[in-house]
């Protein structure tokens, strides 16, 4: 099944899939960095980018961009998505929401600001799960505590597993 499924269309199932569940939308970037939807949500290092340098490659270091980022009541996803599972992903995903946490926070505010999303404020309030979504199949580790899997099935199907499945939340 996965051979014929690539990260973009991933992406679109994910999205699509998320949006049918009453989802919104906030924050995303495809594979290879090209979005005509959302905006990227840009979480960066403060101590890296308060310099005002004119060598924006430097702001860089540090920054972390989920694939998707959605909104339902005060549930906040943030989703990574590949094919498969991705263990490089689930690391990402749990540094963003332990040690960059607080980065975090700052980008959401900062994007809630600036994009006239007033849904996400105030954003101590949110509770965020963090999600990796890939194709159903495979034998991925059980979810971690407080992370989500969202498996999914067909372009417009797919099913949470961990803290956002169904009975969970």
């Amino acid at each position: 099944m996965s051979a014929k499924w690539t990260e973009g269309q991933i992406h679109i199932a994910m999205r699509r899939c998320l949006a049918i569940r009453g989802w919104q939308l906030i924050a995303g970037e495809f594979p290879g960095g090209s979005d005509h939807e959302l905006y990227p949500l840009n979480v960066i290092n403060p101590m890296v980018a308060c310099d005002n340098s004119p060598d924006p490659r430097r702001h860089s270091l540090g920054e972390l961009i989920p694939d998707l980022v959605a909104l339902r009541d005060r549930k906040l996803l943030i989703a990574e998505a590949k094919v498969r599972y991705n263990a490089a992903d689930q690391s990402k995903l749990q540094l963003l929401v332990t040690e960059r946490r607080e980065h975090l926070l700052l980008a959401l505010h900062t994007f809630a600001m600036e994009r006239s999303i007033p849904l996400l404020l105030p954003v101590e309030t949110l509770t965020i799960y963090p999600t990796l979504v890939f194709l159903t199949g495979g034998q991925p580790p059980p979810c971690s505590s407080g992370f989500s899997y969202l498996r999914i099935i067909s372009d417009t199907e797919a099913r949470f597993e961990g803290a956002l499945q169904p009975d969970s939340v």
